[in-house]
């Protein structure tokens, strides 16, 4: 009898993913055909007709209509329903214990080419191993020290730190060295399944506070510059309201704070979706489950860039950092389940950051307590975080000095398109001095 029950309930949850899916294929597949014929239409309506005007018009008219329908409520929701039918027959088949032992394996991996990574390319730096899932960068340079206040970048938890130090020619790190900094970084490594109940009080109180700590007595500092990128701004925000004695200044990267504002894609979605339950399922969020996200946002974009890319003669330098960035977007790690649940809920979803009513553990969250020099970078075409979302920073917290630099390029460009290293950076650099000792 029993067993006849459990047939019918896993046959029930495999029948409901598949309406799920068919679903939201559906949809989807209507919003990409829909898109796809505004863009033609658009071509059609032109009235000079070169081949790249065009080229041009199509993407940039798809581009919009797609952003424009993934946003939406509708389809959002299916998506919603996806995962979370999806999360109920991963249970049920026990796929979530076959991902949490490829995580493992991928780990292991992950140890072996490490040091590789962190060579080919890269500025030389010495590994200061810390307590917990992740080490500490200090970048080696020739350039001599001009100022006794450190620079300690705090790295995205989604993708890998490098983005910051991708190639010799576009690296804010070596920038910042050859402005005299000395420089460092940190590195949050693949956690463990073992690490999934990890709150993001730990990594504010436990992994940066010691980060912090580390930089001081290695330096002799008294404190340090604090330079957050993405979800590792969020950090550096979170640490400087709560131990602002120990930042002297803190820049901020593309930073999501406030969701109050117009959405990108992938805010609409997160909005959507029953995070306890896909964390309480899987443990830690896979990277592919990242991965895939991403691609969802312009599959066409995915499909085609190779070709669109490769359209037109390339040089050799160019081929090699359009390789280097591909291999960066697709380096993802996991994130620890109780940590994302917590920045999803606490942050995209109920808006308490901005609105200095998020709890960290037992403590409050005031931005308010942010009183040093603040330096806000934005890219306004930023399709991952939007402008709207960076901006509101600024207006917050209790700083007298403080600047926000609006780039008009998207989220990876600020860090290594040509524009941003010859008019974005230098700017970054001017003010980073004229805040320093």
């Amino acid at each position: 009898m029993n067993d006849s029950k459990n047939i019918n309930h896993h046959l029930s949850i495999y029948t409901n993913f598949a309406i799920k899916s068919f679903d939201f294929q559906l949809k989807y597949g209507m919003i990409l055909f829909n898109s796809w014929l505004r863009a033609i239409e658009s071509a059609n309506n032109l009235q000079e007709s070169t081949g790249k005007k065009i080229q041009d018009t199509i993407r940039t008219t798809f581009d919009v209509e797609l952003y424009g329908s993934l946003k939406q409520k509708e389809f959002s929701k299916s998506l919603s329903a996806l995962v979370g039918s999806f999360t109920e027959f991963a249970s049920v088949g026990h796929h979530d214990s076959l991902y949490k032992y490829l995580e493992t394996m991928i780990g292991h991996y992950d140890n072996l080419i490490e040091p590789i990574r962190d060579t080919i390319n890269r500025t030389p730096s010495e590994i200061i191993p810390m307590k917990g899932k992740f080490e500490v960068h200090h970048y080696k340079t020739d350039s001599p020290q001009k100022f006794k206040t450190p620079i300690l970048v705090v790295g995205s938890l989604i993708n890998r730190h490098y983005i910051l130090d991708l190639l010799p020619e576009t690296s804010i790190i070596r920038h910042f060295q050859q402005l005299g900094f000395d420089v460092y970084a940190t590195d949050w490594r693949i956690p463990t399944i073992k690490d999934e109940n990890m709150p993001l009080a730990s990594y504010a109180h436990d992994y940066l506070e010691n980060a912090v700590d580390k930089v001081k007595e290695v330096t002799g500092s008294r404190n340090v510059t604090l330079f957050g990128y993405c979800w590792g701004g969020i950090l550096a925000l979170i640490y400087s309201a709560m131990h602002p004695k120990d930042v002297k200044n803190l820049i901020l990267h593309a930073t999501p704070v406030d969701f109050g504002k117009p959405p990108t894609v992938l805010e609409s979605w997160i909005k959507d979706l029953d995070v306890k339950k896909f964390v309480d399922t899987f443990g830690n969020v896979p990277s592919s489950f990242l991965n895939i996200a991403f691609i969802l946002r312009n599959p066409l974009e995915a499909a085609l860039k190779y070709q669109f890319y490769f359209s037109q003669p390339r040089s050799t330098k160019e081929i090699t950092q359009f390789f280097a960035v591909e291999s960066w977007l697709y380096d993802s790690v996991p994130i620890i389940g109780k940590t994302f649940e917590q920045i999803i809920d606490d942050i995209y979803k109920k808006n308490l950051l901005i609105q200095n009513k998020m709890m960290l553990g037992n403590d409050l969250v005031d931005l308010k307590k942010i009183t040093m020099p603040v330096l806000n970078i934005v890219g306004t075409n930023d399709d991952l975080v939007s402008a709207e979302s960076s901006r509101t920073i600024i207006d917050v917290v209790a700083s007298t000095d403080k600047q926000t630099i609006e780039f008009p390029t998207g989220h990876v460009g600020l860090c290594i398109s040509k524009t941003a290293h010859k008019k974005l950076w230098p700017e970054v650099g001017k003010w980073l001095k004229e805040h320093s000792s």
